[in-house]
This record gives structure tokens, sequence and C-alpha cells, in this order.
């Protein structure tokens, strides 16, 4: 006989992958992934190097074309080859001892504006050479204290893969208390207590919803396994896609949304229990909501900052554990260190779980709840 848990949980994963939304969400991921591909194959496109030639009686002259060139396209954030003959050109002519012109061919890839600071580069470097004063340049060194800012994929990775589980977990919350409230404002629980235990409901419908969630979750990182292998290599989105789909981080990243959903599925089933209709059921999970709002940017902060070099106070509160292990490096916390955090969110788990099952007992009734008697409301 089949148990009333994979009854329920088919019930409730067929009613979600039969509506429009789920199918929305399964393909948020992919469209934002191949966005994302595109615009990084469009950056890539637009780097790439474009050859030059410059042409010039005068050796210095052209040498100093060059440089100028070359300075000037680096504000452009363009890249461009110097060659012997194939490319776009620009020819230096000195019509006087005191008069140089600069012919750029119509197709020559830099602005009008950027031209301009060409010649006007030029002008002074071959004033500079003429007068034979030479132009003291200081190299100026960052300090220690203030590094530059680079952009760290790993880094990166992890706090857009807590962001994509963070809004999975919240879209199944939303979907799991709705479903909640609507047995209990219309009295299908008593039908179900009927045929289960209050356990057995809660089980079915965590597992139900879960099952849907983690097919979202699958088809966006899927997804973004796929276009890892077909982005262009040089640039940062690949990197983070690499980054994101990495065996180990998605290992940790699976374990710490299994405990999350546990532990806010949990406290979400025992709201909806406990309210009477759908606004009611809003209005209660309300302060829940805002709390995951808040282990959210508390969690980017971090991340974000450079913070998370170090373990923070907050790992300890099983609110905001999911969300900060996963911007952590995992050589920044011990084994040891994340086996505790596990087992505190397990234990958390459990007791939100037992105070939700027993929601779901009615006053008059004598439904069994872990071999205790729960009266129903």
């Amino acid at each position: 006989m089949t148990s009333p848990i994979w009854l329920i949980a088919e019930r409730e994963f067929r009613t979600y992958v039969a509506t429009f939304s789920f199918w929305a969400a399964l393909a948020v991921g992919p469209l934002a992934a191949g966005g994302g591909l595109l615009l990084a194959e469009g950056m890539h496109n637009a780097a790439q190097p474009v050859a030059i030639v410059v042409k010039s009686h005068d050796p210095i002259l052209m040498h100093a074309a060059r440089a100028a060139l070359k300075e000037v396209a680096s504000l452009e954030n363009r890249q461009l080859i110097i060659t012997q003959n194939a490319g776009a050109r620009l020819t230096l002519t000195t019509r006087t001892e005191n008069q140089i012109d600069l012919i750029f061919e119509p197709a020559f890839p830099l602005s009008v504006t950027a031209r301009t600071l060409v010649a006007r580069t030029l002008e002074r470097d071959v004033a500079r050479r003429a007068s034979g004063v030479p132009l003291p340049v200081i190299r100026q060194i960052p300090s220690a204290s203030a590094p530059a800012q680079r952009s760290n994929p790993a880094a990166v990775a992890r706090i857009l893969l807590m962001a994509m589980l963070w809004l999975t977990l919240t879209g199944s919350l939303g979907m799991l208390l709705q479903t909640v409230a609507r047995e209990r404002a219309t009295r299908s629980l008593e039908s179900l207590l009927a045929a289960a235990a209050p356990w057995q409901i809660m089980a079915g419908k965590l597992a139900g919803v879960g099952g849907v969630s983690f097919l979202v979750l699958g088809a966006w990182i899927g997804s973004s396994e796929a276009l890892a292998m077909l982005a262009p290599k040089p640039n940062l989105a690949p990197a983070l896609l690499a980054e994101l789909t990495k065996p180990e981080l998605l290992a940790r990243a699976v374990m710490v949304y299994s405990l999350a959903y546990g532990l806010f599925g949990s406290a979400t089933v025992a709201l909806g229990a406990l309210a009477r209709d759908s606004a009611s059921a809003q209005n209660l999970s309300r302060p829940m909501f805002i709390l995951l709002m808040a282990a959210f940017f508390v969690a980017l902060t971090i991340g974000t900052s450079g913070a998370a070099a170090s373990p923070s106070w907050l790992l300890y509160v099983p609110v905001f554990t999911p969300f900060l292990l996963l911007t952590y490096p995992a050589g920044a916390l011990s084994w040891s260190l994340q086996l505790k955090l596990f087992t505190l969110m397990l234990a958390a788990t459990v007791i939100v779980a037992r105070f939700a099952a027993s929601r779901f007992a009615l006053r008059e009734s004598g439904a069994q709840f872990f071999g205790a008697n729960v009266a129903r409301s």
C-alpha cells in the first residue's frame, strides 16, 4: 500500500507542475543565462582587437603616432594592433616644418573626439621632442590599504548561487503557504486527517512542493552548465558560470538548501495551518518573509564587502545560517564548524516541524502526532 506521504506529495507536485507560473519560473533561469551569454558575447566581440596601419616618411613621427593611438584607444576600451599592411589606415604627412596632417581612413575605429585627442597627444609629443625639455612622469603606486578592486568570479558565483536559492526558496514558501491556507479555509484538512496523521500531511506537502522547487533549480543550474560550455572564454560571464557549476559548490548548496527549505517550510506550514484563509495566512507570514529579506541582504553585504574572510556570529542564527554559508568560501570555514551549523539547523528544523505538524490537529479529534494525542481545533 502506498504511503499517504507520497500520495499527498504526488498530488501537490502535479498541481503545481500543471500551472503556467511553474513553466514561467522554469524558463526564467535559461532565459536569464542566455541573455547574460548574449551580453557577454557582445562585449567579447566589441573588445576584439582591430588592426591599424600608420604610414609616414618620418620614422620618429610614425612611432609617436602609434604611441598616441594606443594611449587614446585605451580610453575607449579598444584594442589596436599595429600592422605593416592590412588594417585601418592613418597617414601622416608633413606639409611644412610646423604643420603635420593626420588623415584618418573613414572606417577608422575611433570616435571623432578620440581622433582629435590623438592629434593633440601627437602635437604634445612633437613639441616636447622639439624643445628638448624632458617631461617628468611620476608613477603612483597604490597603497596596501586600498587594493585595486577586481572581479572575483568565485565570490560573485557564490553570491549568485545564494540569490538563486533565495529566490527559489521564497517562491516555494509562497506556494506552500497557499496550499495549506486554502485547505484550511475549505476544511479539506479534515478529510486528509481522516486518512493520514498530521506529520504525514506536513511531510507530503513539503516533499511535493520541494520537488517542484528542486526541478526549477535543476533547470536553472543545468542551463548554466550548458551555457558555460558555449560562452566565450576571456570574459567574466563564462568564468562565473564555470564557478557556479563546480560539483563541490553545488553539493554544499543542495545540502544547505534542503535544510533551509525544511526549516522555513515547516514554519510556513505552521503559519498556514493557523490561518483562517489566504489573507490571514499572508498577514501571519509577513514577519517570516521580512526575516528572509533581512537574511538575504545581510548575506549579500557580507559577501560583497569581503567580510566573508572570517566567520561571523550570525552564522549561528538559524535564520541567517543557510544564506551566509553560501557566501563563505569552503576553505574559510572548517568542516567541524560546518557540521555544527548543519546540526544546529537540523535541530531547529525538527523543533519547528513538530510544532507545525501539531497545528494540523483540530480540537475535537484524537489524531496521533509522534505517539501523542493531539486534540483537533
